[in-house]
Order: C-alpha cells, then structure tokens, then sequence
C-alpha cells in the first residue's frame, strides 16, 4: 500500500491524509464532544473533497474527457459524491457518526483505488462520446452517494434504535430518528437513482439501438431500483416494522455495491458491455 500511495500525485496523497485526519478527528469526537473538535473535523472533510474535486477537474482537463471511464475515475468520483452528501448532512445535523462512518467508508475506497491506478489514460470508446454519459454517470453516482449515507443511517438506526440527540439545525434536546433520516435520504438518492436508469436506457437506444438489452449490469441496476421502490412499499405496510425497514435499505446498498464492482464474479460478465475493468 505504501508503495502504491508513494507512486500518486501529491494532490492525492494530501487528500487522503485529509479524509484519515477527518477520521481521526472524528473518533475523537466520539470520546468526547468538543467543539473545536466538530469544527476542525468539518474543515478537513471539506478540505479532502475540494482536493478531491480537484483531482476530478485536473483529470477532465488532462484526458480532455469526462472523468469517468476506468475504475480508478469513477472510484475517485464515488469518493466526491460520498463527501458531498456526507457533508452536507454534516452542516445540516451535526451528526458525527454519519461522518464518522462516512470518512471510514472514503477511506477504505481511497485504499482500493490505491491499486486500481491507471497505467495511462484510455479514449473514450465511439458508445461512450454521446452527451448523455455525463448526466448518466453523475446521476448515477449521485444516487449512489447518497444511498451509501442512507445505508449508514439505516446501521445507526439499527444500533440506535431510539436516535441521538441534535446539535446543530434541530435544536439541542431535539432527537434525530435514524428511520425517518433514512427515509430522507432515500428519497433523494432514489430520485437520482430512477434518472440514471431511465438516462441509460436512452443512452442504450442512441448507442446500440435498444433500450434494454438484458445486459447483466442493466439487470442488476434494474434489481437494485426495485429493491429500492420496494422499501417506499413497505413503508406503507403497518406491519413492517422499522428495523425491517432498514434491512431493506442495508440490502439495497449491498445490491449497489455489486453492481458497480461484482459485475466480474458473474459466469455472464464476459457478454457485458458494462463491466469495469482495470484500465
């Protein structure tokens, strides 16, 4: 590992040393509050995602395309979209596990993308020149980064069944119930969610003439949706408790988590148009 981060551009060796230190900071915080503490965490998490934005727009600029071809882009481009919502639960509520879990959560990645490190920078194939990759990718990774925060908010519920008290918009004294957090988010990851599968499937049409094409990454997006409207189902069931609830939304992002990366475990993935490989 510590070969591999050596060999990185110094902007992203300062930007993981930001997100370990949010890290660091927010472990502390669980110890024991302290305010100086809430705000030297928040301005090193904000630290690391300016320098992560910048690693983005340095490499549009460098491969004079969209960020999102190989692995290593996009990973970078999950740890942007984690930060983004995490922060912004973060200044909203002040709930520092969701920061706490969110900054273990970008680093393991920043981990992973360490050996999945481009050799060169690859061209765009003809299927991905088309102006809808761009609203397709970053809605889909918008989706993503906020259901990944859902998933956390939907494990403090079932830790914390009874919430944690506020200390920033809600008021002090005022309690955060993690099911009705998760709920929130949900919606809103939910949205982005619909708007990449439906952008896909025009993007299919105008690509390879076919709006579905069984694809095992399309199928797995498609079952990923679907787990998801089922969880809005089923919170109109009385009888569904609010603990099930949460599985369903800690199974959602468990089905995301392979469809974005466990697409090369399938017999099938060979046949995909889809799967991400090392390059």
């Amino acid at each position: 590992m510590l070969e591999s981060l050596y060999y990185t551009t110094p902007i992203f060796k300062v930007a993981f040393l930001a997100y370990v230190i949010t890290l660091i900071l927010y472990l502390a915080i669980s110890i024991k509050r302290n305010k100086f503490l809430e705000i030297t965490s928040l301005a090193f998490f904000s630290i690391g995602f300016l320098l992560c934005t910048y690693l983005i727009v340095d490499r549009w600029i460098d491969a004079g395309r969209p960020p999102f071809k190989s692995l290593y882009e996009s990973l970078i481009f999950a740890i942007w979209t984690i930060s983004l919502v995490s922060l912004t639960v973060e200044w909203r509520y002040r709930i520092s596990l969701i920061g706490l879990l969110s900054s273990i959560g970008i680093i393991i990645i920043f981990v992973y993308a360490l050996f999945k490190r481009d050799i060169e920078i690859i061209a765009l194939p003809p299927a991905l020149q088309t102006w809808l990759f761009i609203p397709h990718v970053i809605s889909y990774f918008l989706a993503y980064g906020a259901l990944f925060v859902a998933g956390l908010a939907a494990t403090l519920h079932l830790i914390l069944p009874d919430g944690i008290t506020s200390h920033h918009t809600l008021g002090r004294g005022e309690r955060v119930d993690f099911s009705e957090f998760t709920y929130e988010i949900t919606k809103f990851g939910f949205l982005f969610l619909t708007a990449g599968l439906l952008l896909g499937a025009w993007w299919g049409q105008v690509a390879w003439s076919n709006y579905w094409g069984w694809d095992p990454k399309e199928n797995w997006a498609f079952i990923t949706w679907l787990l998801f409207c089922a969880y809005f189902h089923f919170r109109n069931i009385t009888s569904w408790s609010k603990k099930r609830l949460s599985w369903v939304v800690i199974l959602g992002v468990v089905a995301i988590i392979f469809t974005y990366l466990g697409m090369d475990y399938l017999p099938t993935a060979n046949d995909s148009l889809h799967v991400y490989t090392d390059n």
